[in-house]
């Protein structure tokens, strides 16, 4: 063999310890800790002439999740995920303990053993996400299609589509709630507007409609009332009330 060839043969050998970033497998996730149990998705041959076998599972992965101060969002990871396990250059026994500069002590470098996951991976049997929303931000749920949209024309969106119900928040603040067959409206300064065949105060059980505030008026002024003459025989009505009812609020409007 020649020397650049054993060279190169001892070069090869050192980088295959030598990990930088692979995708990977979730076995377990806790999501107390952040931290699971992963399975690299590359196969690696043992001997020259041997068939490729697949990685050990890596314990004890830290997961990375967006955090700042005192907010964090944390995502569902679940068995049978796809992340993107990024090593460590050096080890993190020591490293990860307390956010404080530490001696790694360990001479461990780029190892299987120092992974750190990143969960958002998708692999090509996983499909495609649904077209719609491409120049937006979106947080969706892509078994039952719930999502929450940030849209780049600054309306805020969230829909569950299987229930046509959505909440919509437009550029101007003008809220709309759309649950079938209900739509409540509020505009900026304007009015608050309640569309629904089925309007029920007081709670679910209420039976007692509700009358209209023009037609309530219009009965109250002319309403009559039989009588009977208490001196002798005779009956007849009253007339309508001296006085006139309060007029309907200018506030609460119906259609």
């Amino acid at each position: 063999m020649k020397l650049s060839q054993l060279i190169d043969a001892m070069i090869n050998e050192a980088l295959d310890d030598v990990h930088t970033a692979i995708p990977a497998r979730v076995e377990k996730f806790n999501p107390q800790t952040l931290r699971g149990e992963v399975v690299p998705l590359v196969k690696r041959k043992l001997e020259q002439d041997g068939e490729p076998e697949a990685l050990p599972p890596i314990l004890d992965v830290p997961f990375q999740m967006p955090k700042a101060g005192p907010f964090i969002m944390r995502f569902p990871v679940r068995r049978g995920d796809t992340v993107l396990v990024v090593f460590s250059e050096r080890a993190l026994d020591y490293i990860m303990t307390d956010g404080e500069p530490q001696d790694p002590r360990l001479r461990r470098r780029h190892a299987l053993d120092d992974a750190i996951a990143i969960p958002g991976l998708m692999h090509l049997g996983e499909g495609k996400l649904p077209g719609e929303h491409g120049d937006d931000a979106i947080l969706l749920h892509r078994d039952n299609g719930v999502k929450i949209v940030l849209q780049a024309d600054g309306k805020v969106l969230i829909e569950n589509p299987d229930k046509s119900a959505k909440w919509e928040l437009m550029p101007d603040g003008e809220t709309v709630l759309t649950t079938p067959p209900h739509v409540v409206r509020l505009v900026p300064g304007g009015p608050a507007v309640l569309e629904s065949p089925d309007l029920r105060l007081g709670g679910e059980d209420a039976d007692e409609g509700v009358p209209l505030g023009k037609q309530l008026k219009e009965w109250l002024d002319g309403h009559e009332h039989p009588y009977t003459w208490t001196s002798g025989a005779g009956s007849g009505t009253t007339g309508p009330p001296t006085s006139a009812s309060p007029d309907p609020s200018e506030v609460v409007k119906t259609v």
